[in-house]
């Protein structure tokens, strides 16, 4: 049988997101907007990102799966994407709860 050891990479790269994400909540309204150049850039796009990675890095240590990251922090994006856009009937997240669980049958299956 082949034991995976856990990379110690994800696991500072998610002790390196976590303030970075907890300071984007706290310090600044959903609304706000930085200002690169000439271009605004709303807080909400830097923090789906930074969020995905923080749920990337600390599921693929705990879970010892880059493939278990990469789902759980896709089903997380995916609901608040839907939660951004007033998609908030249960059934939106039954069907996504099964696309996922699809997949991750798929993905195990295939091993």
């Amino acid at each position: 049988m082949n034991r995976r050891k856990r990379s110690i990479k994800f696991l500072i790269a998610g002790i390196i997101l976590l303030p970075l994400l907890v300071f984007l909540v706290y310090s600044f309204p959903p609304e706000y907007q930085f200002k690169v150049i000439s271009y605004q850039l709303p807080v909400i796009s830097l923090l789906f990102p930074i969020l995905f990675l923080f749920l990337f890095s600390f599921t693929t240590f705990f879970s010892k799966s880059i493939i278990h990251g990469i789902l759980l922090g896709l089903f997380v994006m995916s609901f608040l994407v839907f939660r951004l856009n007033n998609l908030t009937h249960p059934f939106f997240f039954l069907l996504l709860a099964a696309l996922f669980l699809m997949l991750e049958l798929l993905f195990a299956y295939r091993k």
